[in-house]
């Protein structure tokens, strides 16, 4: 007499035939359904608790109209004031010098972890050895102290307005910063409008762009064919001269705006803050520990075949170092190092620590004089991710350009 084993339910995994017959708990649309609607009700029950217990029927942005009534620094291309200036304007001034210290921070902390990283596997006993010392100095003492002291050093260690440093008429040096020329728009011989000079500027990075991506699709050509190409060699040249043509063209619309010194403050050209100083450099300096050991490690993660096969043909440590190593290494660093700028942008929120006034300090002083805390914090928040997404954008391009070509 054989025995028939039960019938086991059917499989939660794919496979299953799309027929009436399967139970509808088992369909693999049907659950996703279901959790998607349990995470909305989730979601409308807490968002509903938050509006009814924080008393959100008032809230809004409106506030962000009204003058201002106080002034921030570092305004630097721009032109406000706390009394005609409404709040939002004053805070996209904070957001304008956030992105100047996260811009200038990402390109050092990039140069300064390559040349620590490549230094640490130098064959250099001394050279290797100060580079980790740089490494575990910088990256095991808090951002925080870092950039305090910066900023401490700056006021201390410069010299006073009155005693200040004049490097040649050209540059002067104190604790209120340091100011250096500065190209502004003149108009040129015809008087053209600043915005024209704008206009030209853009259009020069616009041909620049070209320039680059033609020069990339010659240089793919001629690893293709073997053959050189004419606009491989001489895209960027074309590109300058028809810049310096241009330039000549509209009557040289730019000068050089020099600094001077009058009493107790700069006037002419362009000032360095202190606070600006401190904050990027500090940044630059910590993360660029981080980025060392990001480039250290894919380089020691490369075959070494690849170095090997380079001495082969006889190249340079240089050429070694710019055309095998570093090329290859990139495809590994990129997310790494993706991260760390991303860390930039949230770690310049300490810029309340040397009073720069970046966009967390402005939106701390329009909570301090119109309250609404919530709606400012909103803010804050989502200006810091759109930061963060666009870095991420230009990153996952770069890394998409990066990793077409395998290797």
């Amino acid at each position: 007499m054989s025995t028939q084993a039960p019938a086991s339910p059917p499989s939660a995994g794919g496979g299953l035939p799309p027929d009436g017959g399967v139970p509808l708990i088992y369909r693999r649309g049907f659950r996703r359904l279901v959790q998607q609607g349990i995470y909305v009700a989730v979601t409308a029950l807490v968002a509903w608790y938050v509006y009814d217990s924080l008393n959100l029927r008032e809230f809004g942005f409106g506030f962000l109209d009204d003058p201002a009534a106080f002034k921030v620094g570092n305004q630097w291309l721009t032109d406000v004031d706390g009394v005609t200036s409404s709040r939002i304007e004053m805070y996209l001034v904070g957001v304008w010098s956030t992105l100047r210290v996260v811009f200038v921070a990402i390109l050092l902390s990039t140069l300064v972890g390559v040349i620590v990283g490549v230094s640490r596997l130098s064959s250099n006993w001394l050279v290797a050895r100060l580079a980790m010392l740089y490494v575990e100095i910088f990256r095991n003492t808090p951002l925080l102290v870092q950039v305090v002291l910066v900023y401490a050093i700056f006021l201390v260690g410069a010299p006073i307005i009155q005693e200040v440093l004049n490097i040649g008429d050209f540059a002067f040096v104190s604790n209120r910063g340091v100011a250096i020329p500065w190209p502004v728009p003149d108009g040129g011989w015809w008087g053209a409008p600043d915005w024209f000079v704008g206009v030209w500027v853009a259009l020069l990075i616009a041909f620049g762009a070209f320039a680059m991506s033609v020069r990339a699709k010659r240089q793919d050509r001629e690893r293709e064919t073997g053959q050189p190409q004419f606009a491989n060699r001489w895209a960027f040249g074309i590109f300058a001269v028809a810049a310096l043509v241009t330039f000549v063209a509209l009557g040289l619309p730019v000068s050089i705006d020099r600094p001077f010194v009058e009493g107790t403050r700069y006037l002419e050209g362009m000032v360095i803050r202190p606070e600006f100083a401190a904050l990027t450099i500090g940044l630059t300096l910590y993360t660029g520990a981080f980025n060392a050991e990001i480039v250290r490690g894919s380089i020691q993660a490369l075959p070494r075949g690849q170095s090997e096969a380079a001495n082969a043909i006889g190249l340079s440590g240089y050429q070694r170092l710019t055309l095998v190593i570093l090329p290859q290494a990139l495809r590994q660093m990129i997310p790494s190092i993706t991260n760390q700028y991303l860390n930039v942008n949230k770690n310049s929120s300490l810029a309340y620590a040397v009073l720069y006034d970046d966009l967390f300090r402005v939106a701390g002083i329009i909570q301090n004089k119109a309250g609404h805390a919530l709606e400012m914090f909103f803010v804050i928040i989502v200006t810091y991710m759109l930061i963060s997404l666009v870095i991420s954008i230009v990153m996952n391009f770069i890394n998409s350009r990066v990793t077409r070509v395998g290797v």
